[in-house]
Parts: C-alpha cells; sequence; structure tokens
C-alpha cells in the first residue's frame, strides 16, 4: 500500500490546497457553522442582475444562461448534513460558473444553498459535496461523486466559463457570440485528498501501476474508453476492488 501511495505522489498532479483531514461526506466533519435548525438557504439571487455583471443585454444573457449548469433545469433532490437527511423534494441545480447550488423558490426567484463541509446534495443520481481551500469555505468548492471505493474515490469538477464576445474586425471575419465553456476535472480522493487524475489514458494507467496488467485486461475484454466518465468510473472502481 505504502508503494501505491507513492506512486500516486508522484504520477498525479496533486489538486494543491483542496483538502480537508478525514473529508467524508458519511458523517463529514462540522465546521460548526451549520445545524439541523439552520436556515440552509444562505441569500436570495437577483436573476435581473445577472446580465448587468456581463454587461449583457437580457436578451443576450437570456441565451446563454444555461450553459452555465452542470443541467439547467431544477430537479428535486434531498440535504443532507453529517449523512442525515435534513430536508427532502427540494428542487435544486449546479451553477458550475458561481459554483453554487441554488434552490428554486418559484418561477423566478431562487436561493443559494448555505457552502459547509458538513452538508452535501444528492439531485437525482448527482452527488454534491463541498470541500474548503486552505480551511477557508469562502475558497472551497463543490464536487461531484462519480464513483465511491473502498479506497479510492473517484471526484469531478465541472467549472463553467464565460467568453466574452468577439466583434469582427474585418468584412470576412464573423463575430462570435458571448456564450459559457464548461471543462471537467477527474480526481481521486483518498484519507481527505485529492489527487488530479491525468488527462490522456496511458497516464491514468500508469497511476494503476501495481495492478496495471489487470487493468488493462479489463479495459480491453470491456471495450472501455477512459476517455468516458461513465467507464473511467469502472475502471476506477475495478482497481479499487483489487487493492
Amino acid at each position: 500500500m505504502k508503494n501505491i501511495i507513492l506512486l500516486i505522489a508522484c504520477m498525479l498532479f496533486a489538486f494543491q490546497g483542496f483538502s480537508q483531514k478525514n473529508f467524508n461526506r458519511k458523517g463529514a466533519g462540522s465546521s460548526g457553522a451549520a445545524n439541523n435548525n439552520y436556515d440552509f438557504y444562505l441569500r436570495t439571487i437577483d436573476i435581473n442582475q445577472k446580465s448587468l455583471t456581463f454587461g449583457l443585454t437580457e436578451a443576450e444573457f437570456d441565451a446563454i444562461k444555461d450553459e452555465a449548469y452542470a443541467s439547467p433545469n431544477f430537479i428535486e433532490g434531498n440535504i443532507y448534513q453529517d449523512d442525515k437527511m435534513v430536508k427532502s423534494n427540494i428542487p435544486m441545480r449546479y451553477n458550475a460558473y458561481s459554483d453554487e447550488i441554488e434552490i428554486a423558490i418559484d418561477d423566478t426567484n431562487y436561493n443559494a444553498l448555505m457552502k459547509d463541509p458538513s452538508i452535501y446534495v444528492k439531485i437525482a443520481k448527482d452527488i454534491y459535496v463541498f470541500i474548503p481551500y486552505e480551511d477557508s469555505n469562502e475558497k472551497g468548492g463543490y464536487f461531484n461523486i462519480l464513483a465511491d471505493g473502498k479506497t479510492y474515490d473517484l471526484y469531478k469538477k465541472t467549472k463553467s466559463i464565460f467568453l466574452e464576445p468577439v466583434f469582427a474586425t474585418t468584412s470576412y471575419g464573423k463575430d462570435r457570440r458571448a456564450s459559457f465553456d464548461k471543462e471537467s476535472t477527474y480526481y481521486l480522493m483518498k484519507n481527505g485528498t485529492l489527487y488530479e487524475l491525468p488527462g490522456n489514458s496511458s497516464s491514468i494507467l500508469k497511476v494503476m501501476d501495481s495492478k496495471k496488467q489487470e487493468v488493462k485486461t479489463y479495459v480491453k475484454e470491456n471495450n472501455l474508453d477512459l476517455r468516458k466518465e461513465a467507464d473511467l468510473s469502472k475502471v476506477v472502481l475495478y482497481f479499487d476492488s483489487l487493492l
């Protein structure tokens, strides 16, 4: 096991700072800021101000705003604290630009969920946990749990980046409208620390070097592609089962 840990430390790009001692969504250590009586709805978001934030008209912003979300629709889910469900059937969605869990109040208003490592949500099948950065909740972020193993978990961080409009400078060029561009990064979680996975399949397999032959055989026999999220999850869980 020591060799595996050393290998991971060498082969992966450590996700600096985004760790918490003994972080675990099951029985996660509470920061003391929340309890079962806490008003989980932290603040109201003024939708009408969003277009001004990006320097867009309401029509321009309405045309692209759905791109900022992992899924733009509000879906009923549950809120947990220290592995105990405290609110159920709450309409929620994840804003990948502002890194917030949004909760619908009505058709035109919604709130942002309090950010606390003891609180996580399950939206349909997606589980989002909050992990502090350098012991700061303000600098922390939400991660989506894709696979839950006995030694390693697979986490995903989705970011939505705002791209400003570009206007053609010549008659041959074309204007590019404003947009949000989403990118995902994958991490292994072990003992409360996140390690960023390499971006290509061969490097990911090197991370699993202690069981590399078994994993390669599993990938080949099941025709898996490590560039696909569902297949990557299967491989991580298989590797974890061999340890």
